[in-house]
């Protein structure tokens, strides 16, 4: 179900003359792709309303088993395909989306994956192309798959890997991971050669919701206005994630 996005501003303000407002905690569950973006915008959202936030998560499986089990859960992001899995979670906002992006262990050569040729040309030469195992049922995964299940990259060695694409990096099984841009830019062990060329349409749509055991809906949907509003976008974009309706 989609829900209209109330102005932000009008629900800080709401939460800023409720006294209310400075003993609320929220919980927001997020994978590690969202993390650090929306751990940034917490802390700003604290500031402004005294709320305070606590990100966690982690895996998608890790995710669905707390909102299961009923854990502590305010806000949930996830990418949208998720979110008709996920009957714990009420309402929907499109958030961004993001792109998959391109890595190779820390100290060896960035390659340059700039234009769709030059992208192609170094997965075709790679000993072994890393990525999520698509059977996990990660959006990620199922993206890439699709991607290299193309006849550009019928030549390609791929490596699915059960967990991150970047261990397969420190194990030598392969040299390339294709993984979550934020995932890659925050892991010092792995050097950044860029996203994936847009042409491949690389990447994934992220929404957030309201999950169904939150204490409080008008505080969650407060912190969602707050993270999808263009003030967010700069804090998102230097994280990788690019909101809806803005250039990348």
């Amino acid at each position: 179900m989609w829900i209209p996005r109330r102005s932000s501003a009008v629900l800080l303000a709401a939460l800023l003359i409720s006294g209310a407002a400075k003993a609320a905690t929220l919980t927001v569950l997020t994978p590690a792709s969202a993390a650090p973006g929306a751990t940034a915008l917490a802390t700003q959202f604290t500031k402004a309303t005294g709320i305070a936030v606590t990100v966690a998560g982690g895996s998608r499986d890790r995710i669905f088993a707390a909102l299961k089990v009923g854990g502590p859960a305010d806000v949930v992001l996830l990418p949208t395909n998720d979110f008709a899995e996920l009957p714990a979670v009420t309402g929907m906002t499109p958030l961004g989306h993001i792109a998959v992006g391109v890595g190779v262990k820390a100290g060896a050569r960035v390659p340059d994956v700039s234009t769709p040729e030059k992208f192609r040309s170094l997965l075709q030469a790679a000993n072994g192309v890393a990525y999520a195992d698509p059977a996990a049922g990660t959006s990620a995964g199922k993206v890439i798959d699709r991607m290299l299940s193309g006849p550009d990259f019928a030549r390609v060695k791929r490596v699915p890997v059960q967990g991150l694409a970047v261990t397969a990096l420190a194990s030598d099984k392969a040299d390339i991971a294709l993984q979550m841009l934020p995932e890659l830019m925050e892991n010092k062990e792995v050097a950044l050669a860029g996203p994936v060329p847009e042409v491949y349409g690389a990447s994934v749509d992220f929404a957030a919701g309201i999950a169904a055991v939150s204490n409080d809906a008008v505080q969650a949907q407060a912190f969602i206005s707050f993270v999808t509003a263009p003030a967010a976008v700069p804090v998102w974009k230097a994280h990788g994630v690019t909101l809806l309706g803005t250039i990348p």
